[in-house]
């Protein structure tokens, strides 16, 4: 990832964090209830997904 795209993206997360503050909402607590909500409940599907990947082409 160049340079110039960090500072883009980095740009759209701030706005979005500034935005969320300006609407009311505490953007921290609602980006770190998403970070861990998918850390809970979609990051393991996907390492089981990853796991039986590995698992398959070690069979075959």
């Amino acid at each position: 990832m160049q340079f110039k795209e960090l500072i883009k993206y980095g740009a759209v997360g701030l706005v979005v964090i500034i935005v969320l503050n300006l609407m009311g909402y505490n953007a921290g607590i609602l980006i770190g209830g998403t970070i861990e909500w998918s850390t809970r409940y979609i990051l393991p599907w996907i390492a089981l997904y990853w796991f039986v990947q590995f698992v398959k082409t070690k069979t075959e």
